[in-house]
């Protein structure tokens, strides 16, 4: 499912049928079991027994087994991030304020944790990062590795404190929250203000007045820009042509795609994707590309 090596810090496994999802499974490191998508599972592990959902992730300890239930005809997409110790040395460097001696007690305990808001975006942007551009040792990937492991770790803290956190489905306006879970369901397709408005169930004022003050931006610009993010990710990849990327984001043209992109980035979307040989435009089958830095002759 996800590259191998000693660059990899956390083990991605991403499942994606009943069965899979429902394997007994057993880690000798410390993972994190985030249900994707409307997936909601019961967690049966060792003295712990808990429904996950998109309000809910779990850590478990090394070599916990566990098994997830699912509930009969639901969606089957879990992701699991096994945390090596890599990741946990990048965390402790990152951050100054995690403690290493209670780091190490946290990922003792099985716990089930609230998902808050910026969590649930970070293991979402990393599913993206290491599944659609398969860059499991980018920038992006190693700072998102480690903005993960220190938000598990504050919220384990918390936990054993006592201390409660807002999960990410009650957090902040109900209003905003359901536009902004739409957006991101629908953020290829043809935008249509009426829709978003009609699956909020208020008026378009309201809708307007609380993703503006909960975001910052009207629902459109904010469309805009995550097409425009994804769009970069997938240039850094060197999967696709600047043309294939503007038709995935949703663009008409590719020169539409390109100003919104300089515009939004300061360069061009040529510039944004990395050199690759013209020989290896069209690799053997199952054979990755072969890329050069710039200027390289």
């Amino acid at each position: 499912m996800t590259a191998r090596g000693a660059e990899e810090r956390v083990r991605l496994v991403v499942d994606r049928d009943a069965e899979a999802v429902q394997r007994t499974r057993v880690y000798r490191e410390p993972a994190l079991v985030f249900p994707l998508e409307t997936t909601v599972v019961a967690m049966r592990a060792d003295r712990l027994t808990e429904r996950l959902d998109r309000a809910r992730y779990a850590l478990l300890p090394p070599r916990t087994s566990h098994a997830l239930e699912l509930p009969t005809g639901g969606t089957a997409v879990v992701a699991t991030l096994v945390l090596g110790e890599a990741a946990r040395q990048a965390a402790l460097r990152e951050y100054s304020e995690i403690d290493a001696q209670r780091f190490r007690a946290m990922m003792t305990v099985a716990r089930c944790l609230p998902r808050t808001r910026w969590i649930d975006e970070l293991v979402c942007r990393y599913v993206f990062e290491r599944e659609t551009c398969e860059r499991a040792a980018s920038k992006a990937a190693r700072f998102l590795e480690a903005e993960i492991t220190k938000e598990s770790y504050f919220h384990a803290c918390e936990h054993a404190d006592r201390l409660t956190r807002t999960s990410v489905l009650f957090e902040g306006d109900a209003v905003a929250t359901r536009a902004r879970a739409w957006i991101e369901d629908h953020l290829f397709e043809p935008f249509h203000m009426a829709e978003l408005v009609r699956h909020c169930h208020a008026s378009e004022s309201t809708v307007l007045r609380a993703f503006r003050k909960e975001l910052g931006l009207a629902p459109l610009a904010y469309l805009r820009r995550r097409r425009l993010e994804v769009a970069l990710q997938l240039l850094e990849s060197g999967r696709y042509t600047v043309t294939e990327i503007a038709t995935r984001v949703g663009y008409a043209s590719p020169s539409a795609f390109a100003a919104a992109f300089r515009e939004r980035f300061g360069t061009s979307p040529s510039d944004a994707r990395p050199a690759i040989e013209a020989a290896a435009t069209l690799p053997a089958h199952g054979a990755p590309p072969v890329r050069r830095p710039r200027g390289r002759t």
